[in-house]
């Protein structure tokens, strides 16, 4: 989520490749998050390459703001 919230969208293989871990479970995580609506998989063409490419929806945006601004209440302390 904190990668793809930097970018409008990634392909599969950058991602894959930027947090270093295997395909499977990059397929496994982002299958997770497309059905709980906070990702969009898209699979296109470039040239004649298929491209899978990943961004984050509107809804996945904000559970992120969300999350972030928690921890942020976690890191001032509890009062």
């Amino acid at each position: 989520m904190a990668a793809l919230n930097s970018v409008d969208s990634v392909d599969y293989q950058t991602l894959k490749d930027e947090l270093g871990v295997s395909y499977s479970l990059l397929t496994k995580h982002a299958t997770l998050l497309e059905e709980a609506g906070l990702l969009k998989i898209s699979k296109d063409f470039e040239g004649r390459t298929p491209v899978t490419r990943l961004r984050l929806t509107r809804s996945g945006r904000r559970a992120f703001a969300q999350y972030l601004e928690a921890l942020d209440r976690l890191v001032a302390g509890l009062t």
